[in-house]
């Protein structure tokens, strides 16, 4: 994969080198590597493993800068049962943090074939995640011959693994709340497992992590079902105040979204503006709470201490001043979850300025008046002043959840949290 042929005496991969008669002492040594790399090439079309294998040894211990033949040598060694030679060259690539989709599998296989299954499952995951993410194996034909059926069995045994560990949730929420009042989300993870078709009924809601059904789904929501709406709405002036003393200070916003590796920002965000941007000061972020920006907000932060919150590990309480330079246009797009909602409190708001849920209306934000809806519907949003449009954004419950609900919710949640950052 990413790591060259280990080289310590003492690793039992160290057989992988050839004997140091062999090896060139000069500026050779790059085209005595290729050599052998082609001669690798060659044993594979003609199906010839064991040539293949020995010609990438060589190659390796020549070039071990070339961290493709790296993934291609542990793939011969597993094809030749030798899986531990496999799994200590795999793991020192991943710790090397130079890892591809192709090393988190082959590490997996190493994994699973020296008895390690949970760590094999954990290395799986790593691949299947990374490859979405680039864009591969999705299907047969986007999958290297080579490599489809490892691909195929680690997407077996790492769902497996997932219903294995949803369902043991289950069974201990069950065992805390009772089986009835957990009805709905035992239908909603059987749909997350593809048990059963969860496709949202309504065409422009498209959740892009769980949904969860049986609950009302308009895409606006009464904001004032949170009970504490109008705390906040009482208090608005006092946040816009500190909102403004934010603003005053240069430096003090951040992005809003994290951009994956290789996004455009004008995929996202665009606009007629000097500088589109989408931005915000962050109280709360995935979970994890900016004490800097709370004492520097005293009066916001008090409110936001004193209402109940939406409180999963790594994801939630989402809370900021968000913040839209003029002339800059939120692309469409939709959120992850029915079982939160989205609330803004408007602040600033110059004219023309909106959020448009695609296909049920935009609303145009009001100064101090709170709104409330489902960002799983695909949704927009834009300022076409000449001002900045700054509002008090968190997510939240939906409010037709019980409270057992996001109990089990919250626990579902963070358990697949777990499961798909474990370390192999």
């Amino acid at each position: 994969m990413n790591a060259p042929c280990a080289e310590s005496s003492s690793d039992p991969s160290d057989s992988a080198a050839p004997p140091a008669a062999r090896l060139p002492r000069s500026g050779d040594a790059a085209l005595a590597a290729q050599a052998a790399h082609r001669r690798a090439a060659d044993a594979v079309a003609q199906g010839d493993l064991a040539g293949m294998r020995d010609a990438l040894e060589e190659a390796c211990a020549l070039a071990p800068e070339q961290l493709a033949w790296a993934a291609d040598l542990a793939f011969a060694w597993l094809q030749h049962g030798e899986a531990l030679r496999a799994r200590l060259l795999l793991d020192q690539r991943h710790t090397a943090g130079r890892s591809s989709p192709t090393t988190w599998l082959l590490l997996g296989h190493a994994l699973a074939a020296t008895g390690e299954p949970q760590r094999a499952v954990a290395a799986w995951e790593r691949a299947l995640q990374r490859a979405r993410a680039a864009g591969q194996w999705r299907n047969v034909g986007a999958t290297p011959g080579h490599l489809r059926p490892l691909v195929a069995q680690a997407m077996q045994q790492a769902f497996a693994a997932r219903r294995a560990m949803l369902h043991r949730v289950l069974d201990e929420q069950r065992a805390l709340l009772g089986p009835h009042a957990l009805r709905r989300v035992e239908r909603a993870v059987s749909g997350y497992l593809r048990e059963w078709d969860a496709t949202p009924p309504d065409a422009r809601q498209r959740p892009k992590f769980f949904y969860f059904p049986d609950l009302p789904s308009p895409p606006y929501h009464d904001p004032f079902l949170q009970p504490w709406a109008a705390t906040l709405q009482a208090h608005w002036q006092a946040i816009r105040d500190e909102a403004l003393a934010v603003l005053a200070e240069p430096g003090q916003l951040s992005a809003f979204l994290d951009f994956p590796a290789g996004a455009k920002v004008d995929d996202y965000v665009g606009g007629g503006g000097p500088a589109p941007a989408w931005d915000a000061y962050f109280f709360s972020r995935h979970g994890q709470r900016f004490d800097a920006h709370h004492a520097r907000c005293p009066r916001t932060s008090a409110l936001l201490d004193s209402i109940e919150l939406c409180r999963i590990e790594g994801q939630a309480p989402e809370i900021c001043y968000s913040v839209l330079a003029p002339g800059s246009h939120i692309k469409p797009h939709y959120g992850v979850t029915n079982t939160r909602l989205v609330f803004h409190l408007p602040l600033v708001v110059p004219p023309d300025c909106a959020l448009n849920v695609i296909g049920a209306g935009a609303h145009a934000w009001r100064e101090g008046e709170p709104m409330m809806f489902d960002d799983t519907f695909q949704h927009e949003a834009w300022n076409r002043s000449d001002q900045v449009r700054v509002i008090l954004l968190m997510d939240c419950w939906n409010p037709h959840l019980t409270p057992e609900e996001r109990v089990a919710v919250k626990a579902i949640v963070e358990s697949i949290s777990r499961f798909e950052q474990a370390e192999p």
